[in-house]
């Protein structure tokens, strides 16, 4: 019967993975030092925020940017939303670096519910503009990040715990 739940409820679900976490699965992967050459360049993305304005990643460059990829239905995307907001919550006030949680069903009441419900504090965004399949091929969670010349230096399909402290450091490590 606890299959039978997991397999049909996403909060159940998404509990079993945030344990995993716990214990030290679903750990990112953290890329070598960014003096390599990094994946890509960053293209011309434009993002909605609910009040309807838009940005685009090339207006951001200087500064580091998160980006997630999510939706409230998706267990996965559910287990990790709390290291996401305690990385938010890290580095909100750091002005070289940028979050943006990107809800693929375009549903922004939906989305804000979900995060006021959960106590999350994190900025919601659409997508506003296409984007290149090498870059998002439509798993979630997606998450990337752009360093501060807009080159992709992290890209992650899947749930992982981006509270830990190799991850910080890594972020840390960009946005100087």
């Amino acid at each position: 019967m606890a299959i039978l739940i997991m397999l049909i409820n996403p909060t159940a679900k998404s509990l079993l993975i945030r344990g995993l976490m716990h214990i030290g699965l679903f750990q990112p992967d953290i890329p070598a030092p960014v003096s390599k050459k990094p994946l890509a360049d960053a293209f011309n993305i434009t993002f909605r925020d609910a009040k309807g304005q838009t940005i685009n990643t090339a207006n951001l460059k200087g500064k580091v940017i998160f980006v997630n990829f999510w939706a409230t239905w998706c267990p996965p995307c559910i287990a990790e939303m709390p290291s996401v907001n305690q990385l938010y919550a890290r580095f909100k006030n750091n002005n070289h670096v940028v979050f943006m949680l990107v809800d693929v069903d375009n549903d922004y009441p939906k989305a804000l519910a979900f995060m006021q419900k959960h106590s999350f504090n994190l900025p919601i965004y659409t997508l506003a503009s296409n984007i290149p399949g090498n870059i998002m091929d439509g798993t979630i969670p997606t998450t990337l990040v752009f360093n501060k010349r807009g080159e992709l230096v992290y890209r992650h399909t899947g749930a992982a715990d981006y509270g830990n402290d190799k991850f910080i450091a890594f972020l840390n490590s960009l946005s100087k």
